[in-house]
């Protein structure tokens, strides 16, 4: 018999276009921090250049209800690497279908602004082990995202908090995994490319 794993998550109220609830493949549980500069408006920008995705001090935890004795999640160089690519691909996609006003660049510079998200832990739901589960979600990542200007790297917008991945029950498999990744990602990408449309 299939294990179910129910979560509660606590909905914030998050005013950053990157990220906003509704446009999220997953919930908002929590904010750390969320700051807007009152002086850079995100308006007129045209290009977007996206960081690799920032992964190099990234924590695997355990969820509360597995011992930590117990919890093993490796993972591999290819699988950072096909993380990385996913979030490339998916906000792009995000940022530019049906609408060709966003053009994702590949250096900083003058009317650019720059995208870095770097995700610093994972709590996924289940062991990786355990595919006789079913999880609301595969987890959940703590993560900062900054919005910068591409000449003067001034801070326009910050943001740190948790959020599920994901919000549809599922078997505890990489595949789902992936696809509640890939999912999030061109969310991002949607909701930055409105909050870009919406600026003033």
């Amino acid at each position: 018999m299939k294990k179910i794993i129910l979560t509660t998550l606590a909905a914030g109220v998050l005013s950053l276009g990157f990220a906003s609830q509704s446009a999220l493949a997953g919930e908002i549980i929590s904010v750390d921090k969320d700051f807007a500069s009152p002086i850079i408006s995100l308006s007129g920008y045209k290009k977007i250049y996206l960081e690799d995705l920032d992964l190099s001090d990234t924590k695997i935890i355990s969820p509360p209800w597995i011992e930590k004795d117990s919890f093993h999640w490796q993972v591999t160089e290819s699988n950072l690497a096909h993380l990385k690519r996913r979030f490339k691909e998916g906000v792009e996609a995000g940022l530019t279908e049906n609408n060709g006003r966003y053009e994702v660049v590949g250096k900083e510079g003058k009317g650019v602004l720059i995208v870095d998200v770097e995700i610093i832990s994972f709590m996924p739901y289940a062991s990786k082990e355990d595919t006789e589960t079913t999880t609301k979600g595969s987890g959940e990542f703590h993560l900062s995202v900054q919005l910068r200007d591409g000449k003067t790297r001034s801070l326009i917008h910050i943001f740190e908090g948790t959020i599920a991945v994901g919000t549809d029950y599922q078997p505890n498999t990489d595949m789902e995994r992936t696809k509640d990744a890939k999912s999030l990602f061109k969310s991002w990408g949607k909701n930055l490319r409105k909050r870009l449309d919406a600026a003033k």
